[in-house]
């Protein structure tokens, strides 16, 4: 399959980037001090974005290039609160770095070869991209390739020597979980209040599950032909894309055993969290194009949401995970984060960050439905039957280890590891509670520190974003809070 080139210069930056020089002097602002102090000399940091903070105060992001070649990761997000001191939320740059001769460099089309050799991809599910540039760790010079595999689904991120070919590292970077209609909202489990007389029968409809479909209004529909197609959403069923269509988009005679039941079940429950996050205030819209899902179109037990297409795919192995809101919920927080800050969070720490957030989110969605719940922090309820060790929750977002415990435990599993950085964000729900307008506020400052976040954020990036979004949202009211629980759970060492 014909690969895609990204230019060397400057091709993946949307918008005019401006060459700073910021070197401290008497006249520079606090901001512009704050930026300077970035391991990369200022001649090398490129102004990528400037967004205002949603109650005043400015956030800005740089990337680094070394002779109009971008440092792959190297970024550096700095915020200044509209009544706070600025802070340094994360700096991925590097110091000491020449600029390259790309004039010896092996062909684009050799590098995505080179790569697909390297993890062993033959067949891709769309094109391939390829961007050359400087290597932060030898300062050599690389090529970046993204393939989307098709057989097994996969985004791999693959670095290769833009000399030899040889691959300098590889990582999947796609998000995957184990995991007017009627519907389950968010599924049986909740709704009934216990696990009693619940099975899934593979896929069968009876009594007790029938009876605990809730009636919807799917809201927010564009399609005149009665599909579900809308503002936030655009579900089909099966991997070929089929429409899902009903005269006057009346979906209410569906039941679970219908094929189309699960894409019901992901229209209302993507567009719900995606009006949600909307409300909230956030320093910058989201992504305006509706959120394409692809219900029952793998036979796995397994879900994703993939940065290279902004696709989200929903299983059918054991419980059909398009049955459980906790599953959808969780998957679109990937993108939610990619919407946010576009392709971040691509190393271990970032992508453990971003599995707990995804089960932050399905929790927090779970609680503003039931009210508050003891099912709220036990993810995948209905889904984790057909493969939780107890026949429970499928992971918890209130477990009390420290994230050092839960490496140890977890061998440093992303989804395990992840129930800690879940667990944290939940405490803090708790605790906070509502701000005067009657929002969440953990809810509010999470969705807004995605904005903050980078390709190597770890967790003390991740500590200091939470900060940071409080002093643009809050004034830093609630730093205090914040940085207790991230220094009581290990994220960061004494303070963020």
């Amino acid at each position: 399959m014909a690969g895609i080139y990204r230019s060397s210069v400057g091709a993946a930056i949307a918008i005019v980037a401006v060459i700073l020089v910021l070197a401290p002097s008497a006249s520079a602002g606090p901001l512009e001090r704050m930026v300077a102090r970035a391991d990369a000399p200022p001649s090398q940091l490129t102004q990528t974005r400037t967004m205002a903070g949603p109650e005043g105060g400015l956030i800005q992001r740089y990337e680094q290039e070394v002779g109009g070649l971008p440092v792959f990761g190297a970024e550096l997000v700095a915020v200044d609160g509209p009544e706070t001191a600025p802070i340094l939320v994360s700096d991925s740059t590097v110091a000491g770095l020449d600029p390259a001769d790309a004039s010896s460099a092996i062909s684009r089309s050799a590098a995505i070869a080179a790569a697909r050799d390297a993890v062993g991809v033959h067949r891709l599910r769309a094109p391939a991209v390829a961007e050359l540039g400087i290597d932060p760790g030898s300062g050599g010079l690389a090529w970046e390739v993204t393939l989307p595999a098709d057989d097994p689904p996969a985004d791999w991120l693959v670095a290769v020597d833009a000399r030899s070919g040889e691959k300098l590292r590889a990582r999947d970077l796609l998000r995957h979980a184990t995991g007017s209609a009627s519907i389950f909202d968010p599924n049986p489990v909740v709704e009934q209040g216990s696990y009693q007389g619940l099975k899934d029968k593979k896929d069968k409809d009876y009594t007790r599950l029938t009876q605990l479909l809730l009636p919807v209004t799917l809201e927010r529909l564009t399609n005149g032909k009665g599909c579900l197609k809308g503002t936030y959403v655009d579900v089909r069923v099966t991997e070929r894309g089929k429409k899902v269509c009903k005269p006057g988009a009346d979906f209410t005679a569906l039941t679970r055993s219908d094929n189309e039941f699960e894409a019901v079940m992901a229209y209302f429950h993507i567009d719900r969290t995606r009006a949600y996050a909307d409300s909230l205030g956030l320093s910058q819209p989201l992504r305006s194009k509706p959120q394409k899902v692809f219900a029952n179109a793998i036979p796995d037990d397994n879900s994703f949401y993939s940065q290279s297409t902004h696709e989200l795919v929903l299983g059918t192995g054991g419980v059909d995970d398009g049955e459980d809101a906790d599953v959808i919920v969780h998957e679109f927080g990937h993108s939610l984060q990619d919407q946010a800050s576009e392709n971040s969070l691509r190393k271990r720490e970032g992508a453990t960050m971003g599995e707990g957030f995804g089960d932050y989110l399905a929790a927090a969605m779970s609680a503003l439905i039931t009210g508050g719940s003891p099912f709220d922090t036990c993810i995948f309820d209905w889904d984790g039957i057909s493969y939780s060790p107890s026949g429970t929750c499928g992971r918890f977002a209130d477990i009390s280890l420290t994230v050092n415990k839960a490496e140890q435990r977890c061998q440093k599993e992303i989804h395990c590891v992840g129930q800690v950085w879940a667990s944290a964000l939940f405490d803090l729900r708790t605790q906070l509670g509502a701000d005067p307008a009657g929002v969440s506020i953990m809810d509010r400052v999470t969705l807004e520190s995605n904005f903050l976040l980078t390709k190597k954020s770890g967790y003390r990036d991740g500590g200091r974003a939470l900060i940071a979004a409080d002093q643009l949202l809050y004034g830093g009211a609630h730093v205090p809070a914040i940085q207790s629980v991230m220094t009581a759970r290990k994220f960061c060492g004494a303070s963020c």
